[in-house]
């Protein structure tokens, strides 16, 4: 399964994106190692336009009441159809920020790995 990630903070997804790996999920970022999207970065291009389709797309946040500028990958994965997943960066209940309640499903980190089987198992996830 190709899941790709974007997160609130620099850093936020790195425990996230390593459970994925584990399990072995091709895990893809939203922007690269400075902080660029990677549709605008030299040299490189979006996960989403990438010739392996993206099953899943994880935001993952502190409890923030707004996106942040790194997660504009979840207003792209809501543009593409493609299930989006918020998932927090502690233990607490992930916060979905009003523009995307209606589109992202709030996942704790225990429910993670079964929202990617349903994602890869009904190729939707919360449309």
């Amino acid at each position: 399964m190709h899941v790709m990630i974007t997160e609130a903070l620099f850093g936020d997804a790195k425990e996230v994106a390593d459970l994925l790996r584990t399990v072995g999920c091709q895990v893809s970022r939203c922007h690269d190692r400075m902080g660029i999207c990677c549709a605008l970065a030299p040299g490189r291009q979006c996960p989403l336009d990438d010739g392996d389709p993206v099953s899943l797309v994880v935001d993952v946040r502190a409890p923030l009441p707004e996106l942040t500028v790194r997660e504009y990958g979840a207003v792209c994965a809501v543009r593409a159809r493609i299930p989006l997943a918020v998932v927090s960066t502690g233990e607490d209940d992930p916060v979905v920020p009003e523009g995307l309640s209606r589109w992202a499903a709030a996942v704790t980190r225990a429910e993670l790995l079964d929202f990617c089987r349903t994602a890869m198992r009904h190729e939707v996830g919360v449309w």
